[in-house]
């Protein structure tokens, strides 16, 4: 029954683009939830926008990452909102375009730490060989993606581990996925693995929590906090009007409360290094990835 929904809400989005309609997608299982979080941007955006072409703006949420692909290459979905190097695959599989960035709780660029206990003997990543790591879950670029690049860099073979408790070869490292960032850190304090992804957020909870007993073993590149893509062929003129809506956000009090409803959104803006700049070397990850078939 879920699919058939969603199915429906997929048809009924496309006939909808073809009425001048703007559709905001993204990529979750949980549908109310996303609805209810983009429904205030929506409504800004319809307002906005409705001297300029515009008679309605769509929601679509969609159950993977796949399906997001197939809506922006079918022009079923004009915007796109996620992390950034799910973003990418996804933009560089349907041809589309990374638009802008979007911070979140006040961050607009970050980056992937492996954290190890302060007093632990592992100093470099090559040591982590024959060790158990938390990753959050596949789709997560500071706590799986960023940080898996960084231990293939350094020549480590891993293996998938079905759970924290598993044997694995003392050649390779063991990762586990906690499916939550805030596991990961309170396996690492549980002493259940002996190092763990996360980004600075969670390192600096960590912190909070037990000042002085843990220190980042290696740190990634740094990365948008969240993007937004656009499907090829969107009109450029009404996507640069778009992009003004979007970032005059900040500058009133309703858009405030409008992108702090949007999962925490503080702010939109340009890619300060400019697109190909700051996506050139994710694109390079995403590579790597493809070849080892680990993405």
């Amino acid at each position: 029954m879920r699919t058939i929904i969603l199915s429906l809400i997929f048809a009924i989005t496309g006939v909808l683009a073809q009425a001048e309609t703007l559709t905001l997608g993204s990529v979750n299982d949980n549908v109310r939830k996303h609805l209810d979080r983009f429904a205030p941007l929506a409504a800004y955006l319809e307002r906005e926008l409705a001297d300029h072409g515009i008679t309605e703006v769509a929601i679509s949420v969609l159950p993977t990452s796949q399906d997001m692909v197939e809506a922006l290459s079918s022009n079923q979905v004009d915007l796109y909102f996620d992390s950034p190097l799910v973003a990418a695959r996804v933009a560089r599989e349907a041809g589309a375009e990374p638009f802008l960035r979007r911070w979140k709780r006040g961050v607009g660029s970050y980056h992937s730490l492996i954290i190890v206990p302060t007093d632990s003997p592992l100093q470099s990543i090559e040591d982590l060989v024959g060790r158990r790591i938390g990753f959050q879950d596949p789709d997560s670029t500071s706590g799986f993606l960023l940080p898996l690049d960084m231990v293939l860099q350094a020549g480590l073979d891993v293996i998938e581990l079905p759970n924290r408790e598993a044997d694995f070869s003392s050649d390779a490292l063991g990762y586990v996925f906690t499916q939550d960032d805030k596991n990961t850190v309170l396996w690492l304090a549980k002493g259940w693995i002996d190092a763990a992804a996360t980004d600075p957020r969670g390192f600096a909870m960590l912190e909070k929590a037990r000042p002085g007993q843990y220190r980042a073993l290696a740190q990634s590149m740094e990365v948008p906090r969240q993007v937004v893509i656009s499907r090829k062929g969107l009109s450029p003129e009404l996507a640069e009007i778009i992009k003004q809506k979007l970032i005059a956000l900040e500058d009133s009090d309703e858009g405030k409360k409008i992108m702090k409803k949007f999962h925490k959104t503080t702010r939109f803006d340009e890619f300060p290094d400019g697109v190909e700049a700051t996506f050139a070397p994710i694109y390079a990850l995403l590579s790597r990835l493809d070849v080892l078939r680990l993405y």
